[in-house]
């Protein structure tokens, strides 16, 4: 019987990168096209480059925390505390 896989989160991780160099090409067109008539506001852009940031810090953390429950999950149980004689 094989240990349960701990999800790796790379695909995801890798997801949200992808997403975010989408959208910071977007956002560099739209600076190259803006004028002084109508000029560019990054504002909405880097608000989501922001969510997508905060996105991969949690999957970085979560993973951390799946592998430590992993981790306590294998390791042999603790001896219980060895208890004094009744006098």
């Amino acid at each position: 019987m094989s240990p349960p896989r701990i999800s790796d989160h790379g695909s995801e991780i890798g997801l949200l990168a992808f997403i975010a160099f989408g959208v910071f090409v977007a956002m560099c067109v739209g600076i190259w096209r803006g004028s002084a008539a109508h000029p560019f506001d990054p504002s909405a852009y880097l608000v989501v480059l922001t969510l997508i940031v905060g996105a991969i810090k949690e999957r970085w953390t979560q993973r951390s925390v799946d592998r430590m429950g992993q981790s306590l999950a294998n390791s042999p149980p603790a001896d219980p505390p060895a208890q004094e004689p009744k006098t």
